[in-house]
């Protein structure tokens, strides 16, 4: 567990390689939010360049994505000796609560995971990483896998604008089975619609079997959710609209009332688990992992624990739509990173940020470890990953989405408290039976409006 008080760093070394890139903004002396001297986001130099004096680059990601960043620190300090990279892990819905107090204090750390931008941007306490996409190539690499860390102008609309973060690979989520219990219920091969999914239920709630595992304790309840909207709305432009924060955007609609009556009636028939709403996402794939559920809706990133613990009987596929053949949606998104305009190693940090994206050793540790395939280069390598395993299943299915066009970013991340604050509190609402789909629905929109403001 993450303590809030991170180590000092060593004086970062000389920058005395200037690149010719854009420059934007001054530097200012200090800021934070409501600061009346804001800090400028853009880099006035910026090098590829590290030097050869000693550097301590602190990352802060989310616990489950510790051991990942260690093997990326290692396999970095293995390309530079004079570099120690310092991961620093906390809880999720921790992290997401509290990196604008972190990344606005005194002691920052030089790369954080965000799950959304919020103010930040607006705020300008995250590094505009322009000049070192222009510097490291990253603007010549296929643009739509940084679609959802440009945020425009106004600080606020995303999937426009200047560049705020990149990171080693892409979350995809999608449904795991199990396929003892499925067989059981004379399932042989993947629902190839939502009514197949549906029928599959009611079979295994008829065979004494928990239908789905579901983490509703921190927000595993907005993925199958989110797959409903989409279903029902038979398109995905009114949620991304929504998870970009386009003016005037949105949600409040019959599809995301459809979607919520629906998840409230598979609660009502005894699909879910009683305790679903005291479930995390630690215990739900262990609980699934030892057969209790035929169903577990969540991402890939679950894949290499679940492929080690599931001995080969676990699989996966996308959620299915309303009809054979129609286009897969589903929800994905970068693991993002982003350098706080106070971190003090910006250099470092970028070239860490180019390293776990270019570096063949890198992108293979960000599939074994975390099971999500690397974005990059066009003409980057594909990580290795054994045939017919869960790991390749994933990776498979990245690649049906990708021809299916069908990549939604996640409504959590639509604003910095919508995961916290809203869709885990009023989707556990709803599964219990105190909201209406009609109330949750407007709730949504509200909340959303609100942080708009």
């Amino acid at each position: 567990m993450r303590t809030t008080t991170l180590p000092r760093r060593s004086l970062r070394p000389g920058r005395n390689i200037a690149l010719p890139v854009v420059l934007t903004a001054l530097l200012a002396s200090c800021g934070a939010p409501g600061a009346q001297s804001p800090l400028s986001d853009t880099p006035t130099d910026v090098s590829t360049s590290i030097g050869d004096e000693p550097v301590t680059l602190d990352v802060l990601v989310s616990t489950p994505d510790v051991p990942l960043y260690e093997a990326l620190g290692e396999a970095f300090q293995g390309e530079h000796s004079n570099v120690t990279v310092q991961v620093t892990g906390e809880d999720f819905n921790s992290l997401t609560t509290n990196v604008p107090r972190l990344i606005s204090g005194t002691e920052v750390p030089d790369l954080v995971r965000l799950a959304s931008f919020g103010n930040l941007v607006e705020d300008k306490l995250l590094t505009n990483l322009d000049p070192y996409a222009e510097a490291y190539g990253w603007t010549a690499w296929p643009q739509s896998q940084f679609a959802s860390t440009r945020v425009g102008d106004d600080g606020r609309q995303r999937g426009t604008g200047h560049l705020y973060g990149a990171g080693p690979g892409f979350g995809l989520t999608g449904v795991y089975y199990n396929k003892s219990l499925a067989e059981q219920i004379g399932m042989s091969e993947p629902p190839a619609t939502l009514g197949d999914l549906e029928e599959s239920m009611g079979k295994a709630k008829d065979a004494g079997l928990l239908p789905m595992m579901v983490n509703g304790k921190d927000g595993g309840l907005a993925y199958p959710l989110q797959n409903l909207q989409m279903n029902a709305a038979d398109g995905t432009q009114v949620v991304q609209d929504w998870n970009y924060n386009t003016p005037g955007a949105d949600i409040d609609t019959p599809a995301l009332v459809d979607a919520a009556t629906t998840l409230q009636g598979w609660s009502d028939e005894g699909y879910l688990p009683d305790d679903v709403n005291s479930i995390d996402q630690t215990q739900a794939p262990a609980r699934f992992a030892e057969g209790e559920g035929v169903f577990f809706p969540s991402g890939n990133w679950q894949a290499p624990v679940l492929q080690e613990a599931g001995g080969g009987e676990i699989g996966f596929f996308l959620f299915p739509p309303d009809d054979a053949g129609e286009p897969f949606t589903a929800m994905t998104a970068a693991g993002v990173l982003a350098i706080p305009t106070k971190s003090d190693q910006p250099d470092a940090a970028a070239a860490f940020l180019d390293f776990i994206q270019t570096d063949d050793g890198a992108r293979q540790s960000t599939l074994d470890l975390l099971g999500l395939p690397p974005g990059g280069p066009e003409d980057a390598s594909l990580p290795d990953s054994e045939p017919g395993s869960l790991v390749a299943g994933t990776v498979e299915s990245f690649q049906m989405l990708l021809e299916s066009d069908g990549l939604v970013d996640f409504m959590s991340n639509s604003t910095a408290s919508m995961h916290a604050n809203t869709l885990i509190p009023q989707t556990q609402l709803l599964v219990a039976g105190k909201t209406s789909p009609a109330e949750f629905s407007a709730a949504i929109q509200k909340d959303y409006e609100e942080a708009e403001k």
